[in-house]
């Protein structure tokens, strides 16, 4: 259970992480219209995205830790239950990853950061997988 654990705040850690990366690295050097480098109306997409992304991780986060105190108050609940708790708190985790990957990899495949961001949403992806409760036999 403490290893489950441990794996589902290392998820949390690296989609951190991979927000700060994208956040203060490769958004500042992206320009607002590509096709025409004088237009400098309105924000660039990947901007846009990451507002996104941020506000994503924290309700994730949230989710996530609720779920957690949730599946301890329950602890000697069914397996079906602490299943389905699983899903349901820590679904928005994985398909922000899966979103973070999305972006880092459409917008900024052409930078370092921007691929270690890539790195990091899969790690926190692999994490919250790896993080399902198992049956104990």
């Amino acid at each position: 259970m403490i290893r489950r654990e441990k794996r589902l705040v290392a998820a949390v850690m690296a989609i951190l992480a991979a927000c700060t990366v994208l956040f203060f690295f490769p958004v500042d050097s992206v320009v607002e219209n590509p096709g025409d480098l004088n237009d400098t109306y309105g924000l660039p997409p990947v901007s846009i995205y990451l507002v996104v992304l941020i506000i994503l991780t924290v309700t994730s986060m949230v989710l996530t830790g609720l779920g957690s105190i949730a599946r301890k108050v329950l602890k000697h609940g069914s397996f079906r239950l602490h299943v389905g708790l699983y899903v349901f708190f820590n679904a928005p985790l994985v398909l922000t990853s899966l979103l973070g990957m999305l972006v880092s990899v459409a917008y900024m495949y052409d930078s370092i950061s921007g691929i270690l961001a890539a790195l990091l949403f899969l790690c926190s992806f692999v994490g919250g997988l790896l993080a399902v409760p198992h049956k104990a036999n």
